[in-house]
């Protein structure tokens, strides 16, 4: 059984650093000899830091923005928790999707009209894939599919330009071949089988690269541009939280007990910010600067733990989005969950993601989390204003501990899982 140790002096490290590392820039992953002309130059950036995330990557986000907005609204609308098992499957090719393009152009700067085109193309795709989701298992799914079928051939295209892998089974061509079309599939079926093969097809996309993590290991990332790139999805999602609320809280009056839950959920948004960018996204930067094999953390931390923390982050704005509409409610169903769930998943994410990089589960946001899952057990009893003032209460607890504790000195506690991710972990 583990046992409750001591961070190393790279975790202390890891937690003091600031948001931007000084250094030069790694060497990035080369292009191969097929590469075309525009896309085999993968130079150093002339950023002494490391690439910084573009203009074009951050309007393509913003179509992100509207997916996350309809994936939660599908979330807070749905009857049972299948419906709501359903809805999050729709945010998988979403997530690979923007996945696959911020990989594709780590180590390129997209300042050429030609690579702008080679963002705006994809994102076209995922905006038709918004526009389809209230229906993506109705009329709508087979567009909804075609759309993602469409954005795996041209990452395929773009990929196999630049000559990013060495091996053409890769990632990218998996999903092309094999989990899209498995969409396009489905989306010629009824439910409950158009549920069951998307299910599978996002299953097949979660696991492809830990499958082919052996193909990847020769793979080197930009260190500065990869944790900026998924901080800003986090940063899409927690405005996805305000935003739920504030459209919802719009349409009603601002009695007592509404402002009461709009502040509580305004500082429960503050507080998960802090969670993750006070300590976590600087430790993110310093373990892929780090890190033996890099490829294992962009697979591990960023591509699957990010995804966890997002999807946390929509079931919390589902949650928020019905605790101010009637904030003295005792929540029923499986809406009852979705807040204090939500937060349990985000906490433990970060269980998750620290335990890849430097071997060991953090013990207060361990803890912090499990406390967030007793309080889920205990929401169809409570008011939904109690649960929100409750959780609000925790992560700036939370926050405030893990200040205080790394204030003096001391040494993070963790509880050792196994061999992390950088050396000396």
């Amino acid at each position: 059984m583990s046992e409750v140790q001591q961070a190393s002096g790279a975790e202390r490290a890891a937690a003091r650093a600031e948001a931007r590392f000084d250094g030069a820039a790694e060497p990035l992953a080369s292009a191969g000899p097929d590469a075309a002309p525009e896309d085999r130059a993968v130079a150093t950036p002339v950023n002494p830091h490391g690439q910084r995330v573009s203009w074009a990557e951050l309007f393509f986000d913003l179509i992100f923005v509207f997916a996350v907005t309809q994936v939660a609204s599908a979330a807070q609308n749905a009857v049972s928790a299948v419906a709501v098992g359903r809805a999050l499957v729709l945010f998988v090719p979403f997530w690979w999707a923007w996945v696959g393009v911020s990989i594709l152009y780590n180590g390129v700067e997209p300042t050429s009209s030609r690579r702008h085109l080679k963002v705006f193309a994809p994102g076209f795709g995922a905006f038709i894939m918004c526009i389809c989701v209230p229906d993506a298992y109705g009329g709508r799914g087979t567009v909804f599919a075609f759309a993602y079928l469409g954005i795996r051939a041209l990452l395929v295209f773009s990929i196999r330009r630049r000559g990013f892998f060495h091996d053409q089974f890769n990632p990218y061509t998996v999903s092309a071949a094999v989990s899209a079309p498995l969409f396009v599939a489905g989306s010629l079926t009824a439910l409950p089988t158009r549920g069951w093969i998307w299910l599978a097809a996002a299953a097949i996309e979660l696991t492809t690269p830990t499958l082919l993590r052996r193909r990847l290991d020769d793979l080197h990332f930009d260190a500065s541009h990869l944790p900026e790139r998924f901080g800003l999805f986090v940063i899409i999602a927690l405005g996805e939280v305000l935003v739920g609320v504030g459209v919802q809280e719009s349409h009603q009056g601002l009695g007592w007990i509404a402002l009461t839950a709009l502040a509580l959920a305004f500082v429960l948004s503050c507080a998960l910010w802090w969670t993750y960018f006070h300590f976590a996204a600087p430790a993110l930067e310093h373990a892929l600067r780090e890190a033996r094999i890099q490829s294992t953390l962009v697979r591990s931390v960023f591509s699957h733990g990010h995804l966890a923390i997002v999807t946390g982050l929509i079931l919390i704005a589902a949650g928020l989005a019905q605790t101010v509409r009637d904030p003295l409610r005792h929540p029923g169903g499986v809406h009852a969950y979705f807040l204090a769930a939500g937060t349990a998943l985000y906490l433990l994410s970060f269980c998750y993601t620290r335990a890849r990089m430097f071997g060991g589960m953090g013990v207060a946001r361990l803890v912090g989390g499990l406390l967030a899952t007793a309080l889920a057990a205990i929401g169809p009893f409570a008011p939904a204003v109690a649960t929100l003032a409750a959780l609000a209460g925790l992560v700036i607890a939370l926050n405030a501990f893990e200040a205080w504790w790394v204030a003096g000195d001391r040494s993070v506690l963790i509880i050792r899982t196994g061999r992390g991710a950088i050396p000396g972990a």
